[in-house]
C-alpha cells in the first residue's frame, strides 16, 4: 500500500469515556426493543445469524417491568426486579453472587438495570465494544438485520395477539349460553386453522435470518474473527454453567451431611 493510500485512509474515531457514557445514557432511555436493537446493530457480525436469541431474551426481561407500565415504556427494571429476572436464568447462584452482579451490570450506577446493561454483562462487551466505529462497508448487513428483526418481532406479535384472543374466547365458552357457544365455535375454528398457512410468517422470519446470516459471511470483512470470538465466549459461558452446577452439587452434598 502506498503512503498517499496509507493518508487517505481514514482513522477510526476513538470516543472519550464522557462521550461514551452520554451515548449510552441516552439508548438506556430508550425502550426494550431499540435498546436490543442498538446492541445487535453494533455488533451484526456476531448475531446478524441468531438475532432471535437477543429478541427472545428482550421479551422476557419486559415480563419484569412494572406491570402497569405502557406497552414498549419499560427500558430498565428496579433492583428486586432485576434480582428476579436473574434468579430465574439461573444467571447467578447465591444472593451475594446476585449483588456482586448486580454492581457489575449497573453502568451508570442508578441502582437499576437497563436491558442492554444486561447484554453487555451477558455477552462480557465493553462499552468501548459497543461505540467502536464499524467499517462502512457494513451497512448493508446492518439493513438486512433490521429487516429480519422487523419480520421477527411483527410475527411475534401477531402470535401473541391470536393466543390471548384464544384464551379471552375460552373464558368467554367457559360462560356458556349464546355467546358461549359462539366463542367455542370461533376457538374451535382458529384450532383446526392450517398450520403451515398460520406459521408462514414464522418461515419467512427464519428465511430472513438465514439471509442475514449469508450477508454478514459474505459481506463482513471481521465476520471470521467475531465468530472465533463469538465461540470462544460461548466456550467460557459453558465453563461457567459447569461450575456453578458443580457449586451447586457441593452445596447439596454438604446440605446432606448435616441432615
Amino acid at each position: 500500500m502506498s503512503s498517499a493510500s496509507l493518508g487517505a485512509k481514514k482513522e477510526k474515531k476513538v470516543l472519550t469515556v464522557e462521550e461514551m457514557k452520554a451515548k449510552f445514557a441516552e439508548i438506556t432511555k430508550t425502550g426494550v426493543d431499540e435498546q436490543a436493537a442498538s446492541f445487535l446493530r453494533s455488533f451484526v457480525g456476531e448475531f446478524g445469524g441468531r438475532f432471535e436469541e437477543v429478541l427472545d431474551l428482550a421479551q422476557d426481561f419486559k415480563k419484569y417491568g412494572p406491570k402497569t407500565a405502557a406497552p414498549g415504556s419499560v427500558c430498565e427494571l428496579e433492583e428486586d426486579a432485576a434480582h428476579l429476572f436473574l434468579e430465574k436464568r439461573n444467571e447467578t447462584l447465591t444472593v451475594r453472587e446476585l449483588r456482586d452482579a448486580l454492581r457489575a451490570i449497573d453502568i451508570d450506577m442508578n441502582k437499576k438495570m437497563s436491558f442492554i446493561e444486561f447484554l453487555l454483562w451477558k455477552y462480557q462487551k465493553s462499552l468501548q465494544d459497543l461505540f467502536e466505529e464499524k467499517p462502512g462497508n457494513i451497512a448493508h448487513l446492518i439493513a438486512q438485520l433490521e429487516e429480519a428483526i422487523a419480520l421477527y418481532q411483527k410475527t411475534l406479535a401477531e402470535k401473541e395477539a391470536r393466543e390471548q384472543h384464544m384464551r379471552d374466547l375460552e373464558e368467554l365458552a367457559k360462560e356458556g349460553g349464546v355467546k358461549g357457544m359462539k366463542a367455542m365455535h370461533e376457538l374451535e375454528q382458529m384450532r383446526h386453522d392450517d398450520e403451515l398457512a398460520r406459521n408462514k410468517k414464522e418461515v419467512d422470519t427464519a428465511a430472513k435470518k438465514r439471509m442475514a446470516q449469508r450477508a454478514v459471511d459474505k459481506g463482513d470483512p471481521y465476520a471470521e474473527e467475531q465468530k472465533r470470538l463469538a465461540a470462544e465466549k460461548k466456550k467460557e459461558e459453558e465453563a461457567k454453567e459447569k461450575e456453578r452446577q458443580e457449586a451447586r452439587a457441593r452445596l447439596k452434598a454438604k446440605a446432606a451431611a448435616w441432615n
